[in-house]
């Protein structure tokens, strides 16, 4: 996991913390359920920007976006559908 998605990740726990722990906690067991299925299933996923993939939480507006190298699966960004997919890019 890149340094800028783990910021995304601790930013989302943040934000979920102020709403409510019990929803923070879910956030983070489902974020590591779609890890665990990416990292299991790594070419399940369908390419969306040029070599990214993004693999989307089914219960938070969140998607998981990584690079499959080789048997390297690299995370890139962990956005907020709401966002602008151009900012990730960036990256």
């Amino acid at each position: 996991t890149s340094p800028e998605a783990e910021i995304d990740i601790e930013r989302a726990v943040d934000w979920y913390v102020n709403i409510s722990i019990t929803v923070a906690q879910q956030f983070v067991a489902e974020l590591k359920a779609v890890k665990t299925y990416i990292v299991k299933n790594p070419k399940k996923i369908q390419l969306r920007y040029n070599n990214i993939r993004v693999a989307f939480l089914k219960h938070f507006p969140y998607g998981i976006h990584y690079l499959l190298s080789e048997q390297t699966i690299i995370i890139v960004a962990v956005f907020n559908t709401a966002e602008n997919p151009d900012k990730w890019k960036k990256r």
